[in-house]
């Protein structure tokens, strides 16, 4: 095999040798020490192949021996740039183009995240990007061990992280860290008591002593069902208490709007830039100078994909669009509907585990703002697990 491309690029030529006595070239040949191979007898003489710087000295020998040489092939590299000459760029796309796939090939093209659940791929894209991990870095500075240690030493709540890369693709396979699981020790006694002021409504006992009745009055932190319980024996015993407590509590919300005030708006004026992005390098493709004083912008991005695989290679648009500065004048009736959905969002988030068991809404016109509180009446499980031990005196 190596023989046949050291000749192929060297070159060499088929030919037939004619006459009377071609078998006295052959003799010839091998005197004069002419590399010939592949020689067999054809109609009217002898044919064979010999290399192409050869030829010129096979002819003079041919002579003496009274033979006719005829090349019938041409094989071999010079050849087919010779035939090609005309067309030189064809070659040179070739040579550019090797080079440039040799010289890619170099890079990180694609980095796909395998096996994130909680944890968001921009976040880890973001930390493999800091360890040269990303489309556009380079092979051969990427650290692999470090990289993977790195990686789990930021994000803490990655248990493993492995980046294979093969070819021009990187594929980091990661595992996130179990939670542990809450596991209540139901050997150990307990009290319940109350986490907040309130009035007793209702109370579900299944287990202890209890320690207050509907009704009742507590601030945080009384006792409300006890762990400890008396036997008929006039002994005592611990249990672990278990119990759901209900009571009612006020709560007051107050929110002062402004009659008036200044917000933005998105006009209809608004500007594209164009970037054509390939691995690190940003090339500009739209001239756009317009700029509005007051603006806010959007960027989007979008890479070529081949068979599921995103290439680096896309478009980046970036949409800036113009602001206009309005005012709104507020009426009692619009602050009253604001303050509504105010309320509703603290009741969701400071009290979602709350029934709302009535509210009252008063709003006062003040100077420059509405004064607006609520009066709320909730209902909640105000009941608290809480340890004790029974060595304590």
């Amino acid at each position: 095999m190596l023989l046949k491309l050291l000749r192929y690029l060297r070159g060499y030529v088929c030919f037939k040798a004619s006459g009377r006595f071609p078998e006295r070239f052959l003799n010839s040949a091998a005197v004069g020490a002419l590399n010939l191979w592949d020689a067999y007898p054809s109609e009217g003489g002898i044919s064979g192949k010999m290399s192409a710087s050869d030829y010129r000295r096979a002819r003079h020998i041919a002579r003496r021996s009274g033979t006719r040489l005829k090349i019938t092939k041409k094989r071999g590299l010079p050849f087919v740039i010779k035939k090609h000459s005309d067309r030189i760029g064809l070659p040179i796309g070739a040579l550019a183009g090797a080079v440039l796939l040799i010289v890619l090939s170099q890079f990180i093209w694609t980095v796909d995240i395998v096996g994130a659940k909680t944890v968001s791929d921009s976040r880890i894209r973001q930390a493999l990007e800091s360890c040269g991990v990303y489309p556009g870095g380079f092979k051969g500075a990427v650290d692999v061990m470090s990289a993977q240690r790195d990686v789990q030493f930021e994000i803490d709540e990655l248990s493993w992280v492995s980046i294979n890369t093969l070819g021009c693709k990187s594929t980091v396979d990661v595992r996130e860290k179990a939670k542990k699981s809450d596991v209540q020790n139901d050997a150990s006694p307990c009290n319940i008591k109350a986490k907040r002021d309130g009035v007793i409504t209702k109370i579900n006992a299944a287990n202890g002593f209890n320690a207050v009745e509907v009704g009742s009055g507590v601030a945080k932190g009384d006792l409300l069902v006890s762990g400890v319980m008396p036997t008929q024996q006039d002994t005592i015993r611990f249990v672990r208490a278990k119990a759901e407590v209900y009571a009612d509590f006020n709560s007051k919300y107050e929110l002062k709007i402004p009659k008036s005030y200044n917000y933005y708006s998105l006009s209809e004026n608004k500007t594209n830039r164009n970037e054509l992005n390939f691995l690190w390098l940003s090339f500009p493709v739209s001239l756009n100078f317009r700029s509005f004083p007051e603006s806010v912008s959007t960027v989007c991005r979008k890479n070529l994909a081949l068979d599921g695989n995103v290439l680096p290679l896309g478009i980046t648009t970036q949409t800036t669009r113009g602001l206009d500065e309005l005012s709104v004048a507020l009426t009692p009736e619009q602050a009253s509907l604001s303050f509504e959905k105010s309320l509703l969002l603290n009741e969701v988030f400071e009290n979602g585990d709350c029934a709302v068991k009535s509210r009252l809404i008063t709003i006062e016109d003040e100077r420059d703002h509405y004064l607006c509180r609520c009066d709320s009446l909730y209902n909640q499980n105000i009941a608290q697990t809480v340890d004790f031990s029974v060595t304590e005196n």
